[in-house]
């Protein structure tokens, strides 16, 4: 897999994950498993972080869910 699709798979996969934690959907291990599949690793997600944070606040924000309080953690 090329290096910038692996990056990008990843950011937009855990932008995701985000977002649907942040609605309160439950993906399971659907993020996991796309992530590993487009070889994404711990690694680039720490690289990516700043990335996804701001990404997904912006996400939240735009559809009203950025001033709801967080999801219990499962």
């Amino acid at each position: 897999i090329r290096a910038v699709q692996r990056v990008r798979e990843t950011q937009a996969e855990a932008v995701a994950f985000v977002v649907n934690k942040g609605i309160g959907l439950d993906t399971n291990s659907a993020a996991q498993d796309y992530i590993s599949l487009h070889s994404g690793d711990a690694a680039l997600l720490l690289e990516s972080l700043e990335y996804i944070q701001q990404t997904a606040n912006q996400i939240l924000n735009s559809i009203g869910a950025g001033d709801s309080p967080a999801p219990p953690a499962n």
